[in-house]
């Protein structure tokens, strides 16, 4: 019986060192509104980094229209973006050959556009932008936002049409793009 009581005493002190009476570390302050509003930002838009063994990557310069839809599903699409029907391959210009899928959204009038591009494409874009590390630009029209990346022997190419676009707009390209780069061989 006293084993019983010592034993309840001793998980009263295990509880009462986990309660909130005690000093927690000591968390960074946010000073500014901007703090408040780049995290709230960040946690509307998810971050699906994803892992892909070097053996697993694909040559973009090497994948049908058919085998670009591979690289994102509507799953994916909708975690990043917004919801989406089934990605639906495209050759879109003969000469160079440029093959992409192209994803509608469900409602809204928004598509998202992933190419193979020849080498060199990556340049076209007007602004930097960081990837984590692969070398990408990105360009904003009026009607699209396309993001290109530097692979090997290749260019990707993600855009995000809609009746009109904005900066909102480029960051879900910039998402999509840095989702799809891990399965590329760089």
């Amino acid at each position: 019986m006293r084993r019983a009581a010592w034993l309840a005493a001793a998980a009263l002190v295990v509880v009462a060192g986990c309660s909130s009476e005690q000093p927690q570390p000591a968390e960074v302050p946010s000073t500014s509104a901007t703090s408040a509003e780049e995290s709230a930002t960040e946690s509307e838009a998810p971050s699906m980094t994803r892992e892909v063994p070097p053996e697993q990557r694909v040559r973009l310069a090497e994948l049908s229209a058919e085998q670009l839809c591979g690289l994102l599903t509507p799953a994916d699409l909708e975690a990043l973006a917004f919801p989406a029907e089934a990605g639906q391959p495209r050759e879109i210009d003969p000469d160079p050959p440029t093959r992409g899928c192209r994803y509608d959204a469900v409602s809204g009038g928004r598509s998202v556009l992933v190419a193979a591009q020849r080498a060199g494409f990556a340049e076209l874009g007007r602004e930097e932008v960081d990837l984590g590390g692969a070398p990408a630009t990105r360009t904003l029209r009026a009607s699209d936002c396309t993001v290109y990346v530097a692979v090997t022997d290749a260019t990707l190419q993600v855009s995000v049409a809609a009746a009109e676009t904005d900066v909102d707009d480029c960051r879900t390209a910039e998402r999509v793009a840095a989702h799809v780069v891990p399965a590329l061989v760089r």
